[in-house]
């Protein structure tokens, strides 16, 4: 089974941008922290990534939507390529894949504010002011939540704010059985999902700017074939990503 085309039909109906109408008949948690309280990811909060090593082994480099970067294998497989807006997802010889896209600034808090239709001062009264300023900020506070932070002897208001966080958390991260892992580098912050010393059949990185952001998901075979990836050749790609001109630009 290609890992590439799994995960395209996966992140249509999983993927990190999925916006919810939030129970509001939850107050004090309770629906929320029995539900979700089952999902391995929400006990998780990010710690900073362990290795920071950079490969030094060079791969092809590649333009895709105003950004430069390196791509993590080979062998690609040209006439697997697909685009869609601004989704690129590369194919490999291999079966691996690697995923590359963009997306607008705060179009994730947007996005709640939108669907639960909260008004920014409504937002800001939730979350804090971090939180509605950016999709980083955002990210930091929704992760840094879990069901021990939610309990019926709480505010109600506090309680509800906290449960949608969960909520919103259980079901918008993705998979990260074996860790979350904050990092900085040069002109972006972000978050890791997985450790590929566990091997997991997908790592996902979220890289935010105040130009937007960028994910990028790197795709393993399923039946576990080499070319695995590690820590040092993840970030190799990451540190390789920056803007081009546009003249420059696929």
């Amino acid at each position: 089974m290609d890992a590439g085309s799994y995960w395209l039909r996966d992140r249509r109906c999983c993927g990190r941008h999925i916006f919810v109408v939030i129970r509001r008949s939850d107050r004090d948690g309770a629906v929320t922290r029995y539900k979700f309280g089952k999902v391995p990811e929400v006990w998780k909060t990010p710690v900073a990534l362990p290795d920071l090593s950079i490969s030094d082994v060079p791969h092809k480099r590649v333009s895709y939507f105003g950004y430069e970067l390196e791509l993590p294998w080979d062998d690609v497989d040209e006439q697997k390529e697909r685009i869609v807006n601004t989704i690129h997802v590369t194919y490999f010889h291999s079966g691996n894949g690697f995923w590359f896209s963009t997306f607008p600034p705060k179009e994730f808090v947007n996005g709640i504010m939108k669907e639960d239709k909260l008004s920014p001062e409504a937002f800001r009264q939730l979350w804090g002011d971090e939180a509605f300023q950016s999709d980083y900020g955002f990210q930091c506070r929704m992760l840094g939540v879990t069901p021990r932070d939610i309990n019926p002897f709480m505010p109600r208001n506090r309680a509800a704010g906290e449960s949608m966080l969960l909520l919103i958390k259980a079901l918008a991260i993705p998979r990260a059985e074996s860790g979350i892992f904050s990092f900085q580098v040069p002109g972006f912050r972000g978050f890791q999902f997985e450790n590929p010393k566990e091997r997991p059949f997908r790592i996902s990185d979220h890289l935010y700017s105040n130009d937007g952001g960028i994910d990028l998901i790197f795709i393993l075979k399923l039946d576990g074939a080499t070319p695995n990836i590690s820590q040092p050749e993840i970030n190799r790609v990451i540190q390789s990503v920056h803007k081009v001109p546009s003249s420059h630009a696929n």
